[in-house]
């Protein structure tokens, strides 16, 4: 079969051997897989991507000299009928298999290929059937909207909450429906990028700022939430619009956690979703002073992608604009170049068997 294998920091179409399940796994054919940003670090940082994860404990993860076919964010057709599910089913699900070496993540993995592929193995288990009425590019968004479900559900967000989201890139991007899905908000959405700030007015956010053009703190003044000391202490209850402050960081640069902490109301919390490979500085006095807590957070559980599944199924067209890219194995490599060259690109989609899919 044809896949795009990773090797030493370049892709290539390559032939490669037809995956063989065992037991409680299926061959299914990815029809569309998105290109996620871990994807973008692990075609030019494997060697860091790798040592991170190791490090945090995660032992089945790639090895960086080894061959990989990337890819976890996908919509497939099943093959042949197994239990519950008849060849030409469309299916989504969670890119966890437990493997021979242990828990693997697809499109991390030496020994099963991800969706970046004409076939892949995934848990039968573990499979939702996709309905007719959901576009397969659609039903391939699960995956990344399950990490904006968890980090919804881990910031505490509620009714008496206020929401700012930095960064509306793909994270933030789905960050922001989340939350409107749920009826949270008012949710302020900051962005430098007027392509992505637009986009980010598609998903629901209910003002747009540049953070090139000022600061954010006449928003949560004018929702009685300010962001100094001496100004919380006397604010009037009476013009509290929200009584706290939850702030998603999706951008993922060093500097941008203190920057946000400089931004917050006091007794904020600040929900960092955005994944910065590098050190970054923090000054601990400054949020003891200010009440303000750091939430990190990773992945999700099966409920939450279920979650995050049932979310398109209610409304198949509401992420619908985030793909802006549409590509076949072939076009891999431009759509890699089109996501890290800030042409405008929102989310790409790889279509392993052909566009018409």
């Amino acid at each position: 079969m044809k896949a795009a294998v990773l090797k030493a920091g370049k892709l290539t179409i390559e032939d490669v051997a037809e995956p063989k399940p065992r037991s409680g796994e299926i061959v299914v054919k990815p029809l569309a897989c998105g290109i996620c940003g871990s994807d973008l670090h692990a075609k030019d940082h494997a060697d860091h991507l790798c040592d991170l994860l190791h490090r945090a404990g995660f032992k089945g993860f790639m090895d960086p000299t080894r061959p990989v076919i990337m890819g976890h964010e996908f919509c497939a057709e099943v093959l042949e009928s197994s239990g519950g599910l008849k060849a030409g089913d469309r299916i989504v699900s969670p890119p966890f298999l437990n493997g021979p070496e242990g828990i693997v993540l697809l499109g991390y993995s030496n020994s099963y290929p991800g969706a970046f592929a004409e076939r892949m193995l995934v848990s039968q288990a573990a499979c939702l059937t996709v309905p007719d009425d959901v576009p397969t590019e659609i039903a391939a968004l699960t995956e990344p909207l399950a990490v904006a479900v968890h980090a919804v559900a881990e910031s505490g967000a509620g009714a008496d909450t206020a929401c700012a989201v930095f960064g509306c890139g793909p994270v933030g991007l789905f960050v922001i429906s989340r939350l409107k899905a749920l009826g949270l908000g008012p949710v302020l959405a900051v962005e430098p990028n007027p392509a992505r700030a637009q986009m980010a007015e598609a998903m629901g956010a209910d003002a747009v700022a540049d953070p090139t053009q000022g600061g954010t703190g006449d928003w949560w003044n004018a929702l009685g939430l300010p962001q100094g000391l001496s100004a919380a202490m006397a604010v009037d209850p009476a013009m509290r619009r929200r009584s706290r402050a939850v702030l998603f960081e999706c951008v993922g640069k060093p500097g941008m956690l203190m920057a946000l902490a400089q931004q917050a109301p006091v007794g904020a919390t600040i929900v960092v979703v955005g994944t910065c490979m590098e050190l970054d500085g923090l000054e601990p006095a400054f949020l003891i002073q200010k009440g303000l807590s750091l939430r990190f957070v990773f992945a999700y559980s099966d409920a939450e992608f279920a979650d995050a599944f049932a979310m398109i199924r209610a409304n198949p067209e509401r992420l619908a604009p985030l793909v802006t890219t549409r590509v076949d194995l072939a076009g891999i490599d431009s759509a890699f170049a089109a996501l890290t060259g800030g042409t405008g690109a929102i989310k790409a989609l790889v279509k392993p068997t052909g566009l018409s899919n």
